[in-house]
């Protein structure tokens, strides 16, 4: 933050408010829907569209990174900013995440 406090955000929180990143350039909340959609749609219609899901979340999730050093707004006036100077162990089980429903989705292709 500007005032030079440290605040790490935890995950549940990046959850819930971080669908509003997009008015920051920020996309990588929205791997979250398409990682569930593809979930959703792997158990109706098979693991092709799993796959596709998956890694498509896993594109969108590692936009992350160019996040990291770059000035973002704290609150929504926009009056406190904040930048990311590093990312924690939850962002790579996040993306674990995504990774682990395209391997589950790829593996189903192969099991009769």
């Amino acid at each position: 933050m500007s005032n030079g406090t440290t605040d790490v955000m935890l995950g549940l929180r990046a959850l819930a408010v971080g669908w509003s990143g997009i008015f920051a350039g920020v996309v990588a909340w929205y791997a979250n829907p398409i990682w569930l959609l593809g979930v959703g749609l792997t158990i109706w219609y098979g693991p092709t569209v799993g796959t596709k899901a998956g890694l498509t979340a896993l594109a969108i999730g590692y936009s992350t990174f160019k996040v990291v050093g770059r000035e973002l707004p704290a609150d929504e006036g926009n009056v406190n900013k904040m930048t990311v100077v590093r990312i924690l162990p939850g962002f790579y089980v996040w993306m674990g995440s995504f990774a682990l429903l395209t391997a589950t989705s790829l593996l189903l292709r192969f099991i009769p």
